[in-house]
């Protein structure tokens, strides 16, 4: 990932930053107005904080991705995905993916461990954003979300680019109760006891939709270790949201 260390500090892909005509950014926890636990760039308006200082926080990634509007939802860990038209308004609740191909119309996912996971599409000019925790993986939001790409918009998988955003890593990424709440299917995963590398297994539901490897960027960036992101694990559930963003634009 590519780092900008400026008064809203914010990663970006190297696979996405080859589009001109997209912009996105991972944002980390800095440069906002939330105060104390939710200090600073916190995204929720779910978590406890400032509504006032959350709509500020959303104003200042407005401004920075110049877009028309900015959509995001109430997230609530299932498979649900909107396809956001130009006429589609909030308030969102129950939705954990978007996919549009209308121009500055930002996508935007919030995030304490999960993943934002960025797509773009750039022959059908099609994009998505996806949170997926491990329940995300367990539901594979991921394939259903590439699956409505190729059925509304047309979208061959071999023309789809990804990023992983940073998340929980292989290193905190424990699930004590894995027999009861993870398939079969995903014990392979597991690289110690009781945790899982969620990057790779990401990675594998995307290769599997017939998104090709090497179109994959993982930040391997863990949010529990790093503290310049919001974690749910780490700060015991008190905490605020970071983003993730995808926007097209006019551009050629």
């Amino acid at each position: 990932m590519l780092f900008h260390e400026t008064p809203l500090p914010v990663f970006q892909f190297s696979c996405l930053s080859q589009f001109s005509f997209l912009k996105h950014a991972v944002f980390t926890r800095k440069g906002g107005h939330s105060q104390g636990a939710y200090s600073s760039l916190n995204l929720s308006f779910d978590v406890g904080d400032n509504p006032e200082a959350v709509k500020k926080n959303l104003e200042l990634v407005k401004t920075y991705m110049g877009a028309k509007r900015i959509v995001w939802s109430r997230q609530i860990h299932d498979k649900n995905i909107l396809i956001v038209q130009d006429d589609t308004l909030p308030p969102f609740k129950g939705y954990d993916a978007f996919i549009t191909s209308c121009s500055y119309t930002a996508l935007l996912v919030k995030l304490a461990d999960c993943q934002g996971i960025l797509l773009c599409d750039p022959e059908r000019r099609v994009i998505a954003a996806i949170h997926c925790g491990w329940r995300g993986n367990v539901c594979n939001i991921i394939g259903a979300t590439i699956e409505e790409m190729q059925d509304k918009f047309g979208s061959a998988p071999s023309d789809i680019w990804a990023g992983i955003s940073p998340s929980l890593g292989p290193c905190c990424g424990e699930i004590k109760d894995y027999k009861t709440l993870l398939p079969v299917s995903l014990w392979p995963y597991k690289i110690k006891e009781h945790c899982f590398d969620w990057w790779v297994i990401s990675h594998d539901q995307l290769v599997a939709t017939g998104v090709p490897s090497n179109h994959i960027e993982i930040a391997h960036i863990c949010t529990v270790c790093d503290k310049r992101f919001f974690s749910y694990r780490r700060d015991r559930k008190k905490t605020g949201r970071f983003g993730a963003v995808i926007m097209l634009t006019n551009k050629k």
